[in-house]
């Protein structure tokens, strides 16, 4: 698990300042976009600050967070925000395999988690960096959790174990830059032995969906895909999250700049909506990229009943 040292650099007294960078980075996240100077003000990053700042006045609201300060309540928006933007480009990564029938060696799963974290990469920006740190934080904590919940490991789902998601996203981080995240490395305790060969990783992943993606990225002279975006209702407390998401508006980012990039061979549809489950999935005979609301609310509930305190500094007994 990561130490407390680590839970001591994702504080920051500027989250809502980030997180607002992360909303703006997903024009950047896809698919090609060149890197984002983590000094250059964003055109338009004061309208964003007025969305960020409401979504986490917002928070107040939920009945399971009110009991959060309200800097506690802006360091959750960011690790929902971070986690929400992580699980939309793994479930992309599905979309494009499907779509233009991308040759998979390995589970599609990791292949998924690697186009993630190398666009995140590839942007080289403080802020794409924070995404990665706050994903690896994600599943460190559900890692956590599930071992004070006595949960036993499933060994046959086509997922990795929680644990050794985080330490691949630290591996690739690693990988495409050693000194940079050296620190992160020893933080969460990812062997010596293992972060030399994570190099190798990195650039093999990078490589890898470089070339299977180059055929199809989109001329000036093609036309854009259509790409629709629904908001569906949130129900019961869920609408928290829907209000939230509808505010900063990032399906439509999204789909504008994925349009943009890369040559889609027909029109699909991004949506969130309230689907009885955690989940977030590309439902290939639907044509829909589906990120449910129940999702945003689990990464909420999962800061609150551990972030917080690892922020605080606080242990808490796991079995």
């Amino acid at each position: 698990m990561a130490s407390r040292r680590l839970a001591d650099t994702w504080r920051s007294n500027r989250a809502i300042g980030r997180c607002v960078r992360l909303i703006i980075l997903a024009a950047f996240l896809l698919f090609g976009a060149g890197p984002v100077h983590a000094q250059t003000a964003p055109a338009g990053s004061g309208q964003f600050q007025e969305r960020i700042s409401a979504v986490a006045r917002s928070l107040q609201n939920n009945p399971r967070l009110k009991k959060l300060s309200q800097r506690d309540r802006e360091k959750l928006a960011e690790f929902v925000t971070g986690n929400m933007l992580f699980a939309l480009l793994h479930e992309l990564a599905h979309t494009a395999t499907d779509e233009f029938d991308l040759p998979v060696l390995g589970r599609e799963e990791d292949a998924a988690d690697d186009f993630a974290a190398v666009r995140l990469l590839r942007i080289g920006s403080e802020f794409s960096h924070r995404v990665l740190v706050e994903a690896a934080k994600g599943w460190f904590l559900s890692y956590q959790r599930d071992l004070q919940d006595g949960d036993k490991p499933d060994f046959s789902d086509e997922h990795g174990l929680d644990a050794q998601r985080a330490y691949h996203i630290v591996c690739l981080m690693v990988g495409s830059d050693r000194s940079k995240f050296a620190d992160l490395a020893d933080e969460t305790k990812l062997p010596p032995e293992r972060q030399e060969t994570c190099p190798r990783d990195f650039e093999k992943a990078s490589r890898s969906w470089e070339k299977v993606l180059k055929p199809h990225q989109r001329g000036a002279d093609q036309p854009k895909t259509r790409i629709d975006v629904l908001y569906g209702e949130g129900k019961g407390n869920l609408e928290t999250y829907a209000q939230a998401f509808r505010t900063v508006r990032l399906l439509d980012v999204v789909a504008e700049h994925t349009a943009d990039q890369l040559a889609w061979p027909a029109p699909f549809t991004l949506e969130m909506k309230t689907c009885g489950v955690i989940n977030a999935a590309w439902f290939a005979p639907d044509r829909k990229l589906t990120l449910c609301y129940e999702l945003a609310a689990d990464f909420a509930e999962l800061y609150r009943d551990f972030g917080a305190a690892q922020a605080k500094g606080k242990k808490r007994k796991v079995k």
